[in-house]
């Protein structure tokens, strides 16, 4: 496992088969939005396709930090890929509610739900 910490933003990093799941914990925001493109942008250009975050630690997620994610998905649906969710609070779910992003990607309660949807 690869353990990553950032100021206000940790990311942890582990494989399951070929599916790379990323845990986060902190805030996701416009100051920690370069940190999480960076470690999303390793794990593409490594040509890893199928990501799962679990975003149980997280608690704040801004509509910068969503559209991230958002723009990751599309980026490997394009390569046959995606970016799936799992973890969520009720709170974090919401905000990807309010701004649209929970009809763009697909969200659920456990890492190993999100692992076997990539069957």
């Amino acid at each position: 496992m690869i353990q990553i910490r950032k100021s206000d933003v940790s990311f942890d990093i582990k494989t399951d088969g070929d599916v790379q799941i990323m845990s986060i914990g902190g805030q996701l925001d416009a100051f920690t939005v370069s940190d999480l493109k960076n470690e999303l942008g390793k794990l593409t250009s490594a040509n890893r396709t199928k990501i799962i975050l679990n975003l149980g630690k997280v608690d704040y997620a801004n509509s910068t930090a969503i559209g991230a994610i958002v723009a990751t998905a599309q980026q490997l649906r394009k390569r046959k890929g995606d970016v799936k969710l799992c973890g969520l609070s009720e709170e974090i779910r919401k905000v990807f509610d309010l701004v649209g992003a929970s009809k763009m990607l697909e969200i659920f309660k456990t890492e190993q739900e999100a692992t076997k949807s990539f069957s």
